[in-house]
């Protein structure tokens, strides 16, 4: 009766940037996406539907991530906003400030109170 209702994350994968694959430019999916290989640009969903972001442990995104889910194994150079649920995973590693309602983080060695601010943008960030 209280609880907000949220979009359930997706499931499946439907689309993957594999290992050896470097994407030069902004990419926007529907769906779920995993990365194992490099993006230098945003990562978003299109038009803001609700979508799953994998980046696994080998793989590097340097851009902004705006994804309702996201879960973090690899390296984010760039702040990341997940409007529903944020997962970061023991080998995670980043530069990036974080914006989520929820948030896991599972031992990861630069993990600190400060750099989650749930609810807030950064100045430098348009809603």
């Amino acid at each position: 009766m209280f609880d907000r209702k949220q979009d359930k994350p997706q499931k499946r994968i439907d689309c993957l940037i594999g290992a050896g694959t470097t994407v030069d430019g902004n990419v926007s999916f529907t769906g779920g996406l995993r990365v194992d290989g490099v993006v230098r640009g945003n990562v978003s969903t299109a038009n803001g539907e609700t979508g799953t972001l994998v980046v696994s442990e080998q793989a590097r995104i340097d851009g902004e991530i705006k994804v309702s889910h996201v879960v973090v194994n690899g390296t984010v150079n760039g702040p990341i906003a997940a409007n529903e649920f944020l997962e970061l995973q023991a080998k995670a590693g980043s530069s990036a400030i974080f914006r989520t309602a929820r948030w896991r983080c599972i031992w990861v060695r630069w993990c600190k109170d400060d750099s989650i601010m749930p609810n807030q943008a950064p100045q430098a960030w348009s809603n």
